[in-house]
């Protein structure tokens, strides 16, 4: 089940959140336990038997873990084998092969859920922390399954570790300023998918379906810049949608993403992108890597993103993206910070990673190849009747699209703070542009069939 989905809009959420207010309170984690399993089903029995059979096997891991604690060896095997043993589920349910094999009856894409590679990350983690005594092996499993499922942060997370899990508070009663913060929260995430992220994708999605070579220099840039903010929009709208939906239940989940994309250095970038996956991979690959010696830093500082671009997806371009930023991380460490943020620097690292977010996507390095050509110049650069198409069609969702990853927005409203008249009417304000973005994102939900596809299938 997808959080953009009239399903999920108008039957899923308020009937599950109306049901969890009535429950008492010394039963809310088994309701919402209860809860997350019916999202889980709601995306397909074969994908929740999936996460239901690797929870199951998670949870007897940690277990043994604990009572192999004092034998290093053993436990060691243990998580080795826990490791290999998420990474071959993520390979095989990702792979083409699976996804191409059909029966009468059967798809391959029926196994595979949503927000996989996010639960990988959750249950290799605990493993790793009951073996190096951080945390304790989880004796109750209503308790270590409702971590595993929580449904709001099921599908593209954020990543939480167990240690922070045990502070979610499912008794107290959520009050109801907590839960219109996360209504208000859920909805600016669902428009950042449905009334941007899916507009300006089109513009780089209907290239790169066809030949191109009918497109020029100036075109083809656009292009990936769409890529990018499409890319960032649908991610962190995600991860609002995920906050938001777990403060409608009285849980804090960590924040994700930064409030803009672009920066004027790839290291502001790396710690504002996904930060709960690179703190995640910076503390169990990162620091196990880590050395004083400049050459064996700049080689683990490498590793460690070239994982998480395996992570985004089993591919040869996924693997040079992570390189890439972790080369361009290390190059930057040693030229040093420089205070001054020049347009100039903006552009430089804006353009680095909009042609990093063509490795991320596509699925081999000839079509990266072939799109760089045109990037490059090499493929001429006046522009064509096809160009003149895509500006009328997509180019002014560029305009909206740039000005909320700017997050320049963010200070008008901190402007408007000062106003008495703001201060007034905030809360009419406040309501009507949420029901105005909801009806819009209704309207596309739809216009398009009922529910959203996404473009990073974690």
């Amino acid at each position: 089940m997808q959080f953009a989905s009239l399903t999920f809009l108008f039957l899923f959420f308020p009937m599950t959140l109306g049901l969890y207010r009535l429950v008492p309170h010394r039963w809310k984690r088994e309701a919402m336990l209860v809860i997350s399993v019916l999202f889980l089903l709601g995306g397909g029995l074969l994908s929740a038997g999936v996460l239901l059979l690797l929870t199951t096997l998670t949870f007897f891991a940690g277990w043994l873990m604990e009572r192999w604690k004092s034998r290093k060896g053993r436990s060691g095997l243990l998580l080795t084998g826990v490791v290999l043993g998420y990474l071959a589920v993520l390979v095989l349910l990702r792979s083409d092969w699976l996804r191409s094999w059909k029966t009468a009856y059967l798809d391959g894409t029926m196994f595979f859920p949503l927000g996989l590679a996010f639960f990988a990350l959750q249950g290799v983690g605990y493993c790793a922390d009951v073996r190096r005594g951080v945390i304790s092996a989880e004796r109750n499993w209503r308790s270590f399954f409702l971590y595993m499922l929580f449904y709001p942060r099921l599908i593209l997370g954020p990543a939480v570790s167990y240690r922070d899990a045990q502070r979610w508070e499912f008794q107290r009663a959520v009050s109801m300023e907590q839960t219109g913060a996360g209504l208000l929260r859920f909805v600016a995430g669902l428009a950042k998918k449905l009334l941007l992220a899916d507009w300006v994708g089109m513009f780089f999605l209907s290239a790169a379906q066809t030949d191109f070579s009918g497109y020029s220099f100036l075109t083809a840039w656009l292009g990936v810049l769409a890529h990018l903010l499409s890319l960032y929009l649908e991610l962190s709208g995600y991860a609002d949608m995920a906050i938001g939906l777990a403060l409608c239940y009285g849980v804090k989940l960590p924040e994700s993403y930064g409030k803009k994309l672009f920066y004027p250095s790839v290291l502001l970038f790396s710690a504002q992108w996904n930060r709960t996956v690179i703190q995640w991979f910076s503390q169990y690959v990162g620091e196990h890597l880590s050395s004083r010696n400049p050459l064996l830093r700049t080689i683990a500082v490498t590793l460690t993103w070239g994982c998480i671009g395996l992570w985004y997806g089993f591919r040869l371009p996924s693997l040079l993206w992570g390189i890439a930023i972790g080369l361009l991380l290390c190059l930057e460490h040693a030229m040093g910070e420089r205070r001054t943020h020049t347009g100039f620097r903006y552009l430089l690292v804006g353009g680095l990673l909009s042609v990093g977010s063509l490795l991320l996507t596509m699925p081999d390095l000839a079509r990266v190849w072939s799109y760089c050509r045109i990037l490059l110049g090499m493929e001429g650069i006046m522009p064509t009747e096809s160009d003149f198409y895509f500006l009328r069609s997509y180019g002014l969702a560029l305009l909206p699209a740039c000005y909320a990853a700017t997050g320049h927005w963010r200070t008008l409203l901190r402007r408007a703070e000062h106003t008495l008249w703001f201060r007034r009417m905030r809360t009419v304000l406040t309501v009507s542009v949420s029901v105005l973005l909801l009806a819009g994102c209704v309207a596309v939900l739809f216009g398009i069939g009922g529910s959203a596809a996404m473009q990073l299938l974690i």
